[in-house]
This record gives structure tokens, C-alpha cells and sequence, in this order.
């Protein structure tokens, strides 16, 4: 039996959905105020407000909503990318982030999160992992309880 622990679907789906939204939102926004910005004299880099207030017709509008869409799919790859994945069986974890997968067998001291970051401490007491991440801390408690992992819920006191 496997647990995973990962982000709700509804946020992942939330995240490719709605930061290209709100990027194509806010880049509808900003060539809406380009022409009004670019004529404050303490503005700093006003060639590009100047660039897409000075666009004709429908492009500048266009223009806009479209880098500020690109922008926004590109802000949910990254969190897509940066994300940490979780997963505990009785014998193996396995933490999955930016690609790359580690898998850990050893058997462990202390399991726990310090701050954002989870902490997997070998029984001799050396740190095998520290991977930082969004992960529910509930969640992630309940995984390692489940499979038998020392779980602390507080990182535990140095010898």
C-alpha cells in the first residue's frame, strides 16, 4: 500500500486555469494604463509602457493580454515544477521535486517538519533528507503514522 501526499487537484487545477487568467488579466490592466504611465516624468523604464501605449489599434490590447497569459502559464509550470510529491510505503519513501526523485530506505530516527522543510533522520542520526515544500502537515503526519515512520510532530531535541 502506497500513500502519496501532494497538492488537492483543485489547486493544481486552480493553478493552470487561473495564473494564466489572472496574468492575461493583468497585463490587460497594464497596456490599459501604458499611455498614462509612460507620461509621469519620475517613472523609471517608460520605453516599454511607451512601446505598447504607442501600438495601434486592437494590438497593444491584444499584445498585452497575451504576454500576460504566456506569463502566467509560465508561473504554473514553475509551480508545477517546484512542487514536493510525497510518497510512503512500509519499506520505502520516495520524495519527488523539480523533476527529480529520491527514494530513501533506510531505517529512520525521526521524521518531521521543520518549518516548510521535511526532515528524514536516519536511526545513527544523520540527516538523509531535508526537501522543502507546500506539503499539509496533517497529511503528511497521517502518511508516516499510517506506515509506522517515527513521526515527530515538533523537530526533535539535538544530542
Amino acid at each position: 500500500m502506497e500513500t502519496i501526499v501532494d497538492e488537492p487537484q483543485w489547486l493544481r487545477t486552480a493553478s493552470w486555469v487561473g495564473c494564466p487568467l489572472l496574468g492575461a488579466g493583468l497585463g490587460w490592466f497594464l497596456q490599459s494604463i501604458s499611455g498614462w504611465v509612460a507620461s509621469l516624468s519620475w517613472v523609471p523604464f517608460k520605453g516599454p509602457f511607451q512601446l505598447v501605449s504607442d501600438m495601434p489599434g486592437p494590438w497593444g490590447v491584444v499584445t498585452g493580454i497575451g504576454v500576460g497569459l504566456v506569463l502566467g502559464l509560465a508561473f504554473a509550470a514553475v509551480w508545477a515544477h517546484e512542487r514536493l510529491i510525497v510518497k510512503v510505503t512500509p519499506t520505502r519513501i520516495t520524495l519527488t521535486t523539480k523533476g527529480r526523485s529520491r527514494a530513501y530506505e533506510a531505517k529512520l530516527q525521526a521524521v518531521f517538519l521543520d518549518g516548510k522543510e521535511l526532515v528524514l533522520l536516519a536511526s545513527d542520526g544523520r540527516e538523509l533528507a531535508r526537501q522543502k515544500g507546500d506539503v499539509d502537515r496533517k497529511a503528511v503526519a497521517a502518511a508516516f503514522t499510517e506506515h509506522g515512520y517515527p513521526w515527530h510532530a515538533e523537530p526533535p531535541a539535538v544530542k
